[in-house]
């Protein structure tokens, strides 16, 4: 198979390469032109390089040629101060550009992966938990939106020009270098100022009527080091809980969509075997760096979970790393 990667100088994008070249599959890896991350394709010799921004339709039509797979993962996460049009543009309307040239190519392709994200489900106020592919998605936010219309338009393309596809909806992904950051005072701190936002935020609905959330985590931390382990409840004590996915989870979940049969078609969670709740990740951190834990109450609750089921019963996805196994990874 000869695939195409957008995003390919990615946290996933290249660790898909890396999965890819594996397998013995020709890939051609799509960057933005002068990406400085290109240089994690350098251990890769023989993955044709293309330059292309989702806004450069010729640039993708040539980068669209010759291919039988697609595994599109070239997203931006985060606005700042990106226009509103330009970032619906890259998130939504760079799907369509893709779709046309993959139409464009003439060719048939076995197969069109799109990486989507549980930032479709309004993950500041999930509408159930866990979250199955059949909850309600009204994401209500940028990112969450603009991920949600590429999924509309790929299912429609997939329609209109029978493309075979497949959609992987991300948890939280974490690359094990990263997993010793998290539950930690810093970064709750830092995810809690993101209500100053307001609702330029993915997550605005957690923080949307709620006081000062930063004066009531400090009021409770005190001058504990930034390290410190820490992880948030709600009012009546009960830990928060987030499904989070290790990246190499993630690859081995999209290597399943991009080649099973039974995936032709359809949406699959992708998360870890169980959600983490912030009093075992927390316990995790101090336990693995020697630090001291603190659980800090919070006025609501919040529990994002993904459901796998799907993922499990028709991929054979079983993902191998829990938040525990992450730090033991990365320690």
């Amino acid at each position: 198979m000869r695939v195409l990667v957008t995003g390919a100088a990615g946290r996933v994008g290249a660790n898909m390469v890396r999965r890819l070249v594996t397998a013995g599959a020709d890939v051609k890896a799509m960057v933005l032109p002068g990406d400085p991350l290109r240089s994690k394709l350098d251990p890769f010799p023989d993955v044709e390089i293309v330059e292309a921004d989702l806004s450069d339709q010729p640039a993708i039509d040539a980068a669209c040629k010759n291919v039988t797979h697609v595994v599109h993962l070239a997203a931006q996460l985060i606005r700042s101060d990106t226009a509103v049009d330009r970032f619906y543009d890259v998130n939504a309307f760079g799907t369509l550009r893709l779709l046309e040239g993959v139409v464009k190519a003439g060719v048939p392709i076995d197969r069109f992966v799109l990486a989507s994200s549980d930032g479709t489900y309004r993950p500041g106020a999930p509408p159930a938990v866990p979250l199955t592919e059949d909850s309600p998605q009204e994401p209500a936010d940028y990112y969450g939106t603009g991920k949600l219309l590429g999924e509309y338009i790929l299912r429609n393309h997939a329609a209109q020009y029978a493309i075979p596809f497949a959609i992987t909806r991300f948890a939280t992904v974490v690359s094990p270098e990263e997993a010793g950051d998290m539950f930690r005072l810093d970064f709750w701190r830092r995810v809690l100022s993101w209500q100053a936002l307001g609702k330029d935020c993915h997550i605005w609905h957690l923080f949307d009527g709620q006081p000062d959330l930063v004066k009531i985590f400090d009021a409770q931390t005190g001058d504990a080091p930034g390290d410190t382990a820490v992880g948030l409840t709600g009012p009546d004590g009960i830990p928060w809980t987030l499904s989070i996915l290790d990246v190499r989870d993630a690859v081995d979940g999209l290597y399943l969509a991009l080649t099973e049969p039974e995936a032709v078609g359809h949406a699959f969670n992708l998360a870890a075997a169980r959600p983490t709740s912030h009093d075992d990740g927390a316990a995790a951190i101090a336990d693995a760096y020697g630090v001291p834990k603190l659980m800090v109450e919070m006025p609501m609750a919040h529990h994002l979970e993904l459901d796998i089921r799907r993922a499990r019963t028709m991929l054979g996805f079983e993902p191998q790393r829990d938040f525990v196994r992450m730090l033991d990874s990365a320690c």
